[in-house]
């Protein structure tokens, strides 16, 4: 769905999940649900502003606080 320097965000439709690590902190979090819904929208609007890594960074910044699992295997 999203990938680069610092982000990388998967989609698994099949059980209405996102995932997503922030590689420059080692840490990610999956959501699932209405959740995952809102945060599919807020990133495709961060992404489409142009405004590049900014935004992405800022849409980021809201969903900080639930990003409390390690990045072992990614």
């Amino acid at each position: 769905m999203y990938n680069d320097e610092g982000l990388y965000v998967v989609e698994y439709p099949g059980h209405d999940a996102i995932e997503v690590i922030d590689k420059r902190l080692g840490r990610g979090m999956v959501i699932r649900s209405e959740a995952a819904l809102r945060f599919r929208m807020e990133l495709g609007r961060a992404v489409e502003s142009g405004d590049g890594g900014e935004a992405v960074d800022d849409c980021l910044d809201h969903y900080g606080g639930l990003l409390n699992q390690p990045a072992i295997y990614h």
